[in-house]
């Protein structure tokens, strides 16, 4: 895999293989992320083959823009492989959440946006002190519910999650 006699090979090597800056090898190293094999005699660091897995394995936790405590608790598990409740399912559903937030959040800014813009010029001042006057996304839960008692029971789960989306 490394082209040293000794298996191991140097934080240059390795960052260039996972097409990483050596300064990232440096920083997860440094945290406890990726952890040496060995140092050179003059004090360079040297990593197992073990390590170009790993260092690509952090790189994809991260894009998923877990904190570093969370990439370190799902490797420590060695978690990577989808055990149900363990923290690798526990950091995904939990980043899934906040992206949900974070997009119910985007798609009422987006109404308000669009319900300013497409108003007549002598009903703005009247919309932007409505939504001024909300300071987060209206809570669309108690509508969801009145509309679930009075649509059929029978509707498929499919039309009645795009008739919600569409209300």
């Amino acid at each position: 895999m490394f082209s040293s006699d000794d298996g191991l090979c140097g934080i240059g090597e390795l960052a260039e293989r996972a097409r990483v800056s050596v300064k990232t090898v440096r920083f997860y190293s440094d945290n406890g992320l990726l952890p040496e094999a060995s140092r050179s005699a003059g004090g360079h660091r040297r990593y197992g083959p073990d390590s170009l897995e790993r260092l690509r394995m952090i790189r994809s936790l991260r894009t998923l823009d877990l904190p570093v405590p969370t990439v370190r608790r799902i490797l420590d598990e060695g978690d990577t492989a989808g055990r149900a409740g363990g923290a690798l399912e526990d950091a995904v559903a939990g980043q899934l959440r906040v992206l949900g937030s974070q997009l119910t959040a985007m798609r009422w800014r987006e109404a308000a946006l669009r319900s300013v813009q497409e108003c007549p010029a002598a009903e703005r001042p009247g919309r932007l002190a409505l939504i001024g006057a909300l300071t987060t996304p209206p809570d669309t839960a108690p509508l969801a519910r009145f509309w679930r008692a009075w649509l059929p029971a029978r509707m498929p789960a499919r039309a009645v999650t795009a008739f919600l989306e569409a209300a």
